[in-house]
């Protein structure tokens, strides 16, 4: 099947990655998975809808939950290869999975499960090998240089970049991402409190208390929800 919707859809993707999806395929159709593998023309008939919309352009739809909602695989651009979530309610196209192999591993164990409910590889809960931090890192790179590089990007798709990036940043490099605190976009100022508190990180504790004062009203509410975690992070450590 994916061999042939690969060659319908004009792309070019490793055999592994195509070997992937046929083997489970074949397993969907022994047991019901909660993320259910959608037939080629279901496929094509979504990227055709999909790429008349600029945040969607670098992404085929894969799995659905059967409520509008789909997990998309990038095939091109600075994050390819790796899984996002395509919901229908709020655009968020940052990646959760570092690979098809990553993402198919989480499902087969867990059928069951919601996409909410899987444990995902983006924001990485602990650290990652050398390897898979500079690939990450690159990613970051590419996603910075496309940011910088293009004076007529929209303020959807850079905000979009930004959620690619802060979800990306290894534990390591969290400093990196505090300057989004400031940004003047909500939702960029928003998530940066959200990762943030994911990461309980305590050097960014000073300026979350001033956006929980002053931010935008967003990121007010976000900057309450990471100190929380850090307080909580805290205690537990005691």
């Amino acid at each position: 099947m994916f061999t042939d919707l690969i060659h319908r859809l004009g792309l070019s993707l490793p055999v592994a990655l195509v070997e992937e999806l046929e083997l489970h395929k074949e397993k969907q159709k022994d047991q019901n998975y909660f993320l259910r593998l959608m037939e080629a023309d279901e496929i094509v008939e979504l990227v055709d809808y999909m790429s008349k919309i600029e945040a969607y352009r670098d992404m085929i739809p894969l799995w659905s939950d059967d409520h509008s909602n789909y997990i998309g695989l990038y095939v091109q651009g600075a994050c390819k290869y790796r899984i996002c979530y395509i919901d229908h309610e709020e655009t968020d196209v940052s990646p959760a999975f570092r690979s098809i192999r990553s993402f198919i591993t989480k499902i087969e164990e867990y059928p069951d499960l919601d996409w909410h409910d899987l444990n995902k590889d983006y924001p990485a809960e602990f650290e990652v090998s050398q390897t898979e931090m500079n690939e990450d890192l690159a990613c970051i790179d590419e996603l910075n240089r496309m940011i910088s590089s293009d004076q007529l990007i929209s303020d959807d798709i850079r905000c979009q970049y930004i959620f690619s990036i802060m979800a990306l940043t290894p534990k390591g490099n969290l400093n990196s991402i505090i300057k989004y605190l400031d940004d003047e976009d909500m939702f960029v100022q928003e998530r940066a409190c959200e990762i943030i508190g994911f990461h309980t990180y305590i050097p960014a504790k000073e300026k979350l208390v001033k956006i929980s004062k002053n931010g935008m009203h967003n990121g007010k509410i976000a900057a309450k929800r990471a100190l929380e975690r850090i307080r909580e992070d805290r205690k537990n450590e005691i």
